[in-house]
């Protein structure tokens, strides 16, 4: 049996970062991009207005003041995708609004505030400006030739909005990966059937379908498979099509071995199938002609424990993330909680944040199967293997596995 750390290590070693794809960048949202994006433009495209006013030659208007305005010639206006068709000369104006570009020959920009037009054609400049006043200059955002997003980032709509702003259509990002994923056991039902005795429905499969879709993968949902060691094995190898393969088998250890020895004699390279943590040990991890392979406990909360700590960073890898781990977080605990044994102890918490930092109120038993606590969770608290027992006050370590519950 190793350790949650060095188990992790083997799954990461053994778990490939996927090649890059073309895709539009509307799709691109959430995705990692694989190579610098460098800009071929300038941003603004041009010397832009800031402000509503008038766009004058600084010169012209070094001595003006609220005592001693400047009258200027009036040669009309400039909007918003119409450029002024000529260079305007010394002595002359033309009134400008904010977004239009700087018509050549002018230099500043004075605000409406501060002018008066006399007429038509005439207008009075009350006071001086600096060259470049209320001015965005071309190329003052981005510059062409400079790095705008660097390869390893996770595009947000804000990136996609820059990408479009600079023309660009598609980005080379690392593809998500595609999971196959079933569930195995004789006490299985689909969720669609009514109970029976001695059965439950496969919620697990769910809960995976949903947890690989939030990881950023495609999730690709077998089904349940009963324990006809011929059908497991045809599932098996159509399952090894995809980029990983994760198999959910029924709350028995017959179950498990079951899947175990199956994986095995289709070829699986077994990297462990014991990891000192509480709930998940028995977790089966290796490899298939180097897609990863994953068979995970029947129990609910071993399941999505399992998901969290190995699954989603072997999935963040596959898509060239960076940083595969939750965010952590130090809480005040509320309630007493055990660890022991010398295992690592994930142990489920409702997450809140106050005016004097986070909390971490334990849920549910770690003794039964529950599934109404995993609703109630949004973090697990950490009890490394060396500690027995952690009192109601006193700090613990948090995983923030969904949007801590806010009380300031």
């Amino acid at each position: 049996m190793i350790s949650v750390d060095k188990a992790l290590q083997i799954v990461l070693e053994n778990t490939p970062v996927l090649d890059p794809v073309s895709i539009p960048i509307i799709g691109a949202r959430n995705m990692v991009l694989a190579e610098d994006f460098i800009s071929f433009d300038d941003m603004p495209p041009f010397d832009m207005a800031m402000i509503d006013g008038f766009a004058v030659v600084s010169g012209d208007i070094a001595r003006a003041s609220h005592d001693a305005p400047v009258s200027l010639k009036l040669d009309g206006e400039v909007k918003v995708g119409c450029p002024w068709p000529e260079r305007v000369l010394s002595g002359h104006a033309v009134k400008i609004v904010s977004g239009a570009a700087l018509p050549d020959g002018t230099d500043t920009i004075v605000s409406s505030e501060s002018a008066v037009r006399d007429s038509t054609q005439r207008v009075k400049i009350y006071q001086s400006e600096r060259p470049g006043e209320n001015i965005f200059a071309k190329g003052g955002d981005i510059a062409s030739g400079t790095i705008v997003l660097l390869k390893g980032k996770i595009l947000t709509a804000a990136d996609i909005g820059v990408l479009a702003a600079l023309g660009k259509q598609e980005v080379l990002c690392h593809r998500r990966p595609r999971v196959s994923f079933f569930a195995s056991g004789n006490d299985l039902i689909p969720p669609d059937q009514p109970l029976q005795n001695g059965k439950i429905r496969a919620g697990n499969s769910f809960v995976l379908q949903s947890q690989l879709d939030e990881y950023g993968a495609e999730p690709i949902n077998l089904g349940i498979i009963g324990a006809d060691s011929d059908e497991l094995k045809a599932n098996i190898e159509k399952a090894m099509e995809s980029d990983m393969f994760i198999t959910s088998t029924g709350s028995s250890m017959d179950d498990f071995d079951m899947i175990k020895g199956i994986l095995q004699r289709a070829g699986m390279d077994l990297k462990f199938w014991k990891v000192a943590i509480r709930p998940g040990k028995p977790l089966i991890f290796g490899t298939f002609n180097g897609i990863p392979v994953f068979g995970l406990p029947g129990n609910y909360l071993s399941s999505m424990v399992i998901l969290e700590e190995f699954v989603r960073p072997a999935i963040c890898k596959m898509q060239g993330k960076r940083d595969v781990r939750r965010t952590e977080v130090y809480a005040r605990l509320e309630k007493d909680i055990r660890g022991g044994g010398g295992m690592t102890h994930f142990i489920r918490a409702e997450v809140r944040i106050t005016d004097d930092g986070f909390l971490a109120l334990p849920t549910g038993s770690r003794t039964t199967p529950s599934v109404m606590p995993l609703t109630l969770a949004n973090g697990f608290i950490v009890v490394p293997q060396d500690i027995n027992h952690i009192s109601e006050g006193e700090t613990v370590r948090v995983q923030i596995i969904a949007d801590p519950t806010n009380m300031c």
